[in-house]
């Protein structure tokens, strides 16, 4: 009998190049479960916060007023704040975009700023007692409008512009320089007595979103992106087409990391740190994201981070959903992809809050916790991934063992698996993991078997795992090429860093 060790259970995904390439360690296949440093692990739940939203919510923002944390959440005809205490209607004067008609904004010199493309942009002042007020009282034209509204250093810069009815969709535009505490007062480009100005980018396709990178905003067209660096009089903005041909799906499609903007454009997912972007997701999950994104509800994808967890969250509608239920996730330290379903999310940001998660107030059973004792899951100190859905609610991600009440069923599998000759039959008599976990807890194993690489494998029946207890599991599987699958479907969390395979030589045929 011969012994095969998998001694790096955490090296991801890699669902575009057939199994049999891959390498070991390397799965096939896998649903919520991440990889991060050298181990695979169960995604943990989604928990709600807030009061249930109003409205349904299709877009959030973080915003901090002195010492106040709000979660700005915005439906179709209403805006909402919370400050995990109160949910106060800021509205003012209701919006009339639709789904698709995705907010931007952002915070400028303690002012939250936001815009959906079909109405006047908005700015909120931070108190409860007022509303959202519209920029016309600023110096924005009440018949221009925007696609996208970004701040960036003093200046709040407009992307996509139309004025009185005429498009113009290379245009970017910059207000004068907003004083601390204030919004800009004038966006006229013809004042020479001001520094607010305009600029078309050249190239026939049309701006989306912009982002700031460092020191610079990076302005993304659908195929191609730009930077815009301050300079100061007479030109104050200086515009340079960086390399590449890469731009952005849809606003809301980027997210800044330690490493730069991870942006998914048209037909990829790329890394750009300003020196043109690069492919992160290349044979590994680009055919996996385009294959399966909905064709029709695609712009209603987004891009988020979770930073407790060095992850990127892409997420996107698949098949025939209309909202995103599934995120392909990228570990920015260990490069590593996995899959996680979602519950019909509309959006994502990054934040902070004053929520405690108090034992009075945690409301999982006894066998679902997997918390510790006194342990406060939502810590102020720490930037959390919040996400709104289309249920409706707001939830806070990597919390509790459940997505709202339902149990996580999670899985990896690796098929095509060689050992190292592809041409011998193999018969595999057991499996041995080492699994981390509460003791108890379960992990089913299956293995299966091929004789070809293109041949779907038969498999064994499944036999259950005990952490703490359990040694090993016996089965029997033969082929060329052989298969094991882990799916855990309860409560607790558990890792595994590796794993033995017994196996012995059946020769040739």
């Amino acid at each position: 009998m011969s012994i095969a060790t998998v001694s790096n259970c955490g090296q991801g995904l890699n669902a575009d190049l057939t199994p049999e390439e891959l390498g070991v360690g390397v799965w096939s296949d896998v649903s919520n479960v991440r990889f991060s440093n050298g181990y695979a692990e169960r995604f943990r739940g989604m928990t709600q916060v807030f009061a249930t939203p109003a409205v349904t919510p299709y877009w959030c923002a973080p915003y901090v007023y002195v010492t106040t944390k709000f979660i700005v959440h915005a439906g179709l005809a209403a805006v909402y704040v919370d400050d995990g205490t109160t949910r106060t209607d800021i509205t003012g004067t209701a919006p009339t975009g639709a789904i698709d008609d995705r907010w931007t904004g952002g915070t400028l010199n303690g002012i939250f700023v936001c815009n959906n493309g079909v109405d006047l942009p908005k700015y909120w002042v931070g108190t409860i007692a007022t509303n959202l007020v519209e920029m016309s009282g600023v110096g924005w034209d009440t018949g221009w409008r925007c696609e996208a509204m970004r701040p960036f250093k003093n200046f709040l810069v407009a992307l996509n512009i139309t004025k009185s009815g005429t498009k113009y969709p290379h245009m970017v535009k910059w207000s004068a320089a907003a004083n601390p505490g204030a919004v800009p007062s004038d966006w006229d480009e013809t004042d020479p007595t001001i520094d607010a100005g305009e600029q078309d980018l050249a190239g026939a396709d049309p701006l989306v979103d912009a982002l700031q990178l460092g020191d610079v905003l990076i302005l993304y067209k659908q195929r191609s992106c730009w930077a815009m660096s301050f300079i100061g009089a007479p030109y104050i903005f200086r515009f340079q087409r960086l390399p590449g041909e890469h731009g952005m799906l849809a606003r809301g499609c980027a997210v800044d990391t330690p490493l730069g903007h991870v942006v998914l454009s048209a037909g990829d997912v790329v890394l750009n740190a300003g020196n043109g972007p690069v492919s992160i997701c290349n044979g590994a999950v680009r055919k996996y994201i385009f294959n399966n994104i909905n064709s029709t509800y695609y712009k209603r994808a987004f891009v988020t981070s979770n930073p407790s967890r060095d992850e990127v969250w892409v997420c996107f509608p698949f098949g025939s959903a209309e909202a995103c239920d599934r995120a392909a996730v990228w570990n920015w330290t260990d490069k590593t992809w996995s899959i996680r379903t979602l519950v019909n999310a509309t959006f994502g940001c990054v934040g902070q809050t004053t929520i405690t998660d108090s034992w009075d107030a945690d409301t999982e059973t006894w066998d679902q916790d997997t918390t510790t004792w006194n342990e406060n899951e939502y810590s102020p100190a720490e930037s959390r991934l919040f996400m709104t859905h289309s249920t409706p609610l707001i939830s806070i991600v990597d919390s509790g063992s459940t997505d709202f009440g339902t149990v996580i069923s999670g899985y990896l599998e690796r098929t095509g698996m060689h050992l190292g000759d592809p041409n011998a039959v193999k018969t595999i008599t057991g499996i041995r993991p080492r699994i981390d976990g509460a003791t108890g807890a379960t992990v089913t194993v299956e293995i299966g078997g091929a004789m070809s690489p293109d041949a779907a494998p038969t498999w064994s029946t499944a036999q259950t795992f005990t952490i703490g207890s359990s040694i090993k599991i016996d089965s029997f599987a033969t082929g060329r090429f052989l298969s094991v699958r882990f799916t855990n479907v309860d409560y607790a969390q558990w890792r595994m860093r590796s794993f033995d395979i017994e196996f012995f030589n059946a020769g040739r045929y």
